[in-house]
Protein backbone atom coordinates (compact mmCIF):
# COMPACT_ATOMS: atom_id res chain seq x y z
CA UNK A 1 0.00 0.00 0.00
CA UNK A 2 1.85 3.39 -0.81
CA UNK A 3 1.50 5.93 1.97
CA UNK A 4 0.64 9.55 1.59
CA UNK A 5 4.41 10.71 0.51
CA UNK A 6 4.53 8.21 -2.25
CA UNK A 7 1.06 9.35 -3.67
CA UNK A 8 1.44 13.19 -3.52
CA UNK A 9 4.59 12.32 -5.33
CA UNK A 10 2.72 10.10 -8.06
CA UNK A 11 0.15 12.68 -9.03
CA UNK A 12 2.09 16.33 -8.27
CA UNK A 13 0.31 18.73 -10.00
CA UNK A 14 -2.85 17.16 -10.82
CA UNK A 15 -6.06 19.35 -10.04
CA UNK A 16 -8.18 19.84 -7.96
CA UNK A 17 -7.20 18.86 -3.96
CA UNK A 18 -4.07 20.28 -3.14
CA UNK A 19 -1.60 18.15 -1.03
CA UNK A 20 -2.34 20.07 2.25
CA UNK A 21 -6.02 19.57 1.62
CA UNK A 22 -5.06 15.52 0.35
CA UNK A 23 -3.35 15.36 3.86
CA UNK A 24 -6.22 16.36 5.66
CA UNK A 25 -8.49 13.65 4.08
CA UNK A 26 -6.02 10.90 4.40
CA UNK A 27 -5.17 11.43 8.21
CA UNK A 28 -9.15 11.60 8.91
CA UNK A 29 -9.48 8.50 6.91
CA UNK A 30 -6.67 6.72 8.86
CA UNK A 31 -7.89 8.37 12.25
CA UNK A 32 -11.45 7.41 11.79
CA UNK A 33 -10.50 3.76 10.37
CA UNK A 34 -12.88 4.45 7.48
CA UNK A 35 -13.49 1.54 5.60
CA UNK A 36 -15.90 2.50 3.10
CA UNK A 37 -15.69 6.02 1.54
CA UNK A 38 -18.15 7.58 -1.05
CA UNK A 39 -17.10 10.62 -3.19
CA UNK A 40 -19.33 12.76 -4.99
CA UNK A 41 -17.90 14.76 -7.78
CA UNK A 42 -14.38 12.97 -9.35
CA UNK A 43 -13.00 14.75 -11.38
CA UNK A 44 -9.57 13.56 -11.72
CA UNK A 45 -9.65 11.66 -9.45
CA UNK A 46 -7.33 12.80 -7.11
CA UNK A 47 -9.31 12.61 -3.56
CA UNK A 48 -10.17 9.07 -4.25
CA UNK A 49 -6.33 8.59 -4.81
CA UNK A 50 -5.82 10.03 -1.32
CA UNK A 51 -8.39 8.39 0.49
CA UNK A 52 -7.84 5.26 -0.99
CA UNK A 53 -3.99 5.26 0.14
CA UNK A 54 -5.33 5.97 3.92
CA UNK A 55 -6.99 2.27 3.49
CA UNK A 56 -10.28 3.09 2.26
CA UNK A 57 -12.30 1.25 -0.41
CA UNK A 58 -13.74 4.16 -1.83
CA UNK A 59 -16.22 4.38 -4.87
CA UNK A 60 -16.96 7.18 -6.83
CA UNK A 61 -19.23 8.74 -8.66
CA UNK A 62 -19.29 11.59 -11.40
CA UNK A 63 -21.47 11.94 -14.37
CA UNK A 64 -21.55 10.40 -17.60
CA UNK A 65 -20.57 13.22 -19.92
CA UNK A 66 -17.17 14.24 -17.02
CA UNK A 67 -14.14 13.93 -19.17
CA UNK A 68 -10.80 14.36 -17.69
CA UNK A 69 -7.37 14.55 -19.26
CA UNK A 70 -5.84 12.78 -16.69
CA UNK A 71 -8.62 10.69 -16.40
CA UNK A 72 -9.27 9.24 -12.72
CA UNK A 73 -8.32 5.61 -14.34
CA UNK A 74 -5.18 7.04 -14.87
CA UNK A 75 -4.84 9.09 -12.07
CA UNK A 76 -5.61 6.05 -9.31
CA UNK A 77 -3.38 3.59 -11.90
CA UNK A 78 -0.25 6.56 -10.55
CA UNK A 79 -1.20 6.24 -7.45
CA UNK A 80 -1.41 2.58 -7.10
CA UNK A 81 -4.45 2.43 -5.65
CA UNK A 82 -6.64 1.48 -8.83
CA UNK A 83 -8.02 -2.09 -6.92
CA UNK A 84 -9.51 0.16 -4.20
CA UNK A 85 -11.20 2.80 -5.84
CA UNK A 86 -14.75 1.98 -8.48
CA UNK A 87 -15.04 4.42 -10.39
CA UNK A 88 -18.91 5.14 -11.31
CA UNK A 89 -19.98 7.26 -14.44
CA UNK A 90 -23.13 6.02 -15.34
CA UNK A 91 -25.93 8.90 -14.37
CA UNK A 92 -26.96 12.46 -15.47
CA UNK A 93 -26.61 13.30 -12.03
CA UNK A 94 -25.13 11.55 -8.65
CA UNK A 95 -28.35 12.10 -7.08
CA UNK A 96 -30.32 9.58 -9.19
CA UNK A 97 -27.84 7.41 -8.15
CA UNK A 98 -28.09 7.67 -4.87
CA UNK A 99 -31.81 7.22 -4.85
CA UNK A 100 -30.90 3.77 -6.47
CA UNK A 101 -28.87 2.89 -3.92
CA UNK A 102 -31.23 4.10 -0.80
CA UNK A 103 -33.91 1.97 -2.62
CA UNK A 104 -31.52 -1.25 -2.87
CA UNK A 105 -30.75 -1.05 0.79
CA UNK A 106 -34.11 -0.15 2.16
CA UNK A 107 -36.44 -2.83 3.67
CA UNK A 108 -40.55 -2.90 3.54
CA UNK A 109 -40.50 -1.20 6.71
CA UNK A 110 -38.53 2.13 5.17
CA UNK A 111 -35.28 0.96 7.11
CA UNK A 112 -32.00 1.42 5.65
CA UNK A 113 -28.73 -0.14 6.03
CA UNK A 114 -26.45 2.36 5.78
CA UNK A 115 -23.51 1.70 3.66
CA UNK A 116 -20.45 4.50 4.05
CA UNK A 117 -18.23 5.43 7.20
CA UNK A 118 -17.12 8.41 5.28
CA UNK A 119 -18.94 10.76 2.45
CA UNK A 120 -16.92 13.44 0.68
CA UNK A 121 -19.20 15.71 -1.16
CA UNK A 122 -17.52 17.81 -3.90
CA UNK A 123 -19.70 17.76 -6.89
CA UNK A 124 -22.21 20.13 -8.68
CA UNK A 125 -21.86 22.90 -5.89
CA UNK A 126 -25.63 23.65 -6.40
CA UNK A 127 -28.75 24.22 -3.92
CA UNK A 128 -31.07 22.25 -6.19
CA UNK A 129 -28.80 18.92 -6.53
CA UNK A 130 -26.62 19.27 -3.17
CA UNK A 131 -29.71 20.01 -1.35
CA UNK A 132 -31.16 16.43 -2.08
CA UNK A 133 -27.85 14.95 -1.95
CA UNK A 134 -26.95 15.17 1.84
CA UNK A 135 -30.87 14.03 2.43
CA UNK A 136 -29.88 10.92 0.91
CA UNK A 137 -26.14 10.90 2.29
CA UNK A 138 -27.81 10.48 5.58
CA UNK A 139 -29.84 7.48 5.23
CA UNK A 140 -26.42 5.68 3.50
CA UNK A 141 -23.79 7.39 6.82
CA UNK A 142 -22.87 4.76 9.46
CA UNK A 143 -23.95 6.22 12.62
CA UNK A 144 -20.38 7.85 13.84
CA UNK A 145 -19.58 8.19 10.41
CA UNK A 146 -18.75 11.84 8.41
CA UNK A 147 -19.55 14.09 5.73
CA UNK A 148 -17.59 16.40 4.30
CA UNK A 149 -18.50 18.89 1.93
CA UNK A 150 -15.99 21.26 -0.04
CA UNK A 151 -16.45 24.30 -1.26
CA UNK A 152 -19.24 26.12 0.96
CA UNK A 153 -18.09 30.18 -0.12
CA UNK A 154 -18.19 28.89 -3.72
CA UNK A 155 -20.52 31.01 -6.00
CA UNK A 156 -22.04 30.91 -9.81
CA UNK A 157 -20.56 34.47 -9.94
CA UNK A 158 -16.99 33.68 -9.23
CA UNK A 159 -16.54 30.49 -11.54
CA UNK A 160 -18.82 31.57 -14.67
CA UNK A 161 -16.87 28.82 -16.95
CA UNK A 162 -18.68 26.53 -14.53
CA UNK A 163 -21.57 27.28 -16.87
CA UNK A 164 -20.67 25.48 -19.35
CA UNK A 165 -20.19 21.73 -17.69
CA UNK A 166 -23.57 22.26 -15.33
CA UNK A 167 -25.58 23.07 -18.02
CA UNK A 168 -26.51 26.23 -16.60
CA UNK A 169 -26.87 29.82 -17.61
CA UNK A 170 -26.02 32.87 -15.82
CA UNK A 171 -29.83 34.07 -17.30
CA UNK A 172 -31.57 31.01 -15.94
CA UNK A 173 -30.71 32.20 -12.48
CA UNK A 174 -31.63 35.06 -10.05
CA UNK A 175 -29.01 37.48 -8.77
CA UNK A 176 -29.05 35.99 -5.07
CA UNK A 177 -28.96 32.42 -7.34
CA UNK A 178 -25.65 33.66 -8.64
CA UNK A 179 -24.27 35.59 -5.87
CA UNK A 180 -24.93 33.53 -2.71
CA UNK A 181 -23.04 30.63 -1.94
CA UNK A 182 -25.32 27.41 -2.60
CA UNK A 183 -23.48 24.88 -0.81
CA UNK A 184 -23.31 26.84 2.42
CA UNK A 185 -26.62 27.12 2.43
CA UNK A 186 -27.05 23.55 1.89
CA UNK A 187 -24.54 22.97 5.54
CA UNK A 188 -26.76 25.92 7.43
CA UNK A 189 -30.56 25.20 6.39
CA UNK A 190 -30.57 21.27 5.47
CA UNK A 191 -27.45 19.56 7.36
CA UNK A 192 -26.79 21.50 10.55
CA UNK A 193 -30.32 21.10 10.94
CA UNK A 194 -30.97 17.48 10.25
CA UNK A 195 -31.58 15.74 13.85
CA UNK A 196 -28.94 13.18 12.70
CA UNK A 197 -25.63 15.40 12.36
CA UNK A 198 -25.16 16.34 15.96
CA UNK A 199 -21.36 17.17 15.71
CA UNK A 200 -20.82 19.97 13.47
CA UNK A 201 -17.65 22.17 12.20
CA UNK A 202 -16.67 25.00 9.74
CA UNK A 203 -13.46 24.70 8.74
CA UNK A 204 -11.51 27.90 7.43
CA UNK A 205 -14.80 29.26 5.87
CA UNK A 206 -14.04 26.45 3.28
CA UNK A 207 -14.85 22.99 4.59
CA UNK A 208 -18.03 21.37 6.40
CA UNK A 209 -17.74 18.66 8.84
CA UNK A 210 -20.83 16.94 9.99
CA UNK A 211 -20.98 13.64 12.21
CA UNK A 212 -24.02 11.44 12.19
CA UNK A 213 -24.38 10.92 16.00
CA UNK A 214 -28.16 10.83 16.45
CA UNK A 215 -29.12 11.58 19.81
CA UNK A 216 -25.97 13.23 21.02
CA UNK A 217 -25.85 16.89 22.22
CA UNK A 218 -25.42 19.13 19.46
CA UNK A 219 -21.81 20.70 19.06
CA UNK A 220 -21.51 23.80 16.06
CA UNK A 221 -17.52 25.00 16.32
CA UNK A 222 -15.86 27.05 13.98
CA UNK A 223 -12.10 26.29 13.32
CA UNK A 224 -9.87 28.77 11.76
CA UNK A 225 -6.31 27.95 11.31
CA UNK A 226 -4.61 31.28 9.60
CA UNK A 227 -6.02 35.16 10.61
CA UNK A 228 -9.21 36.08 8.87
CA UNK A 229 -7.38 38.57 6.40
CA UNK A 230 -5.20 35.47 4.99
CA UNK A 231 -7.93 33.27 5.12
CA UNK A 232 -10.19 35.79 2.90
CA UNK A 233 -7.15 36.02 0.49
CA UNK A 234 -6.11 32.37 -0.15
CA UNK A 235 -10.00 31.88 -0.58
CA UNK A 236 -9.82 34.43 -3.24
CA UNK A 237 -6.77 32.26 -4.98
CA UNK A 238 -8.26 28.98 -4.82
CA UNK A 239 -11.28 30.45 -6.56
CA UNK A 240 -9.23 32.24 -9.37
CA UNK A 241 -7.09 28.84 -9.68
CA UNK A 242 -10.53 26.75 -10.39
CA UNK A 243 -11.77 29.49 -12.61
CA UNK A 244 -8.69 29.13 -14.94
CA UNK A 245 -8.14 25.42 -14.18
CA UNK A 246 -11.81 25.14 -15.77
CA UNK A 247 -11.46 27.10 -18.64
CA UNK A 248 -8.00 25.92 -19.61
CA UNK A 249 -9.97 22.30 -19.81
CA UNK A 250 -12.94 23.60 -21.48
CA UNK A 251 -10.29 25.02 -24.19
Amino acid sequence: MPDFDQVARAIAGIPFMSPAQGRLVYDHVRTTKARDVLELGTAHGVGAAYMAAAGANVTTVDFAGASYNPSPEEVVAKAGVAHQVAIVREYSSYTWWLKELVEARSDEHGNVTPAYDFVYLDGAKNWTIDGLAVILIEKLLRPGGWLLMDDLEWTYAQDPGREATDGIVHRDLSEPERTQPHLRAVFDLIVAQHPSFTELRREDEWWGWARKNPGAPRTYSVTTSQPLPVLVTNAARRLARKARRRVAFLK
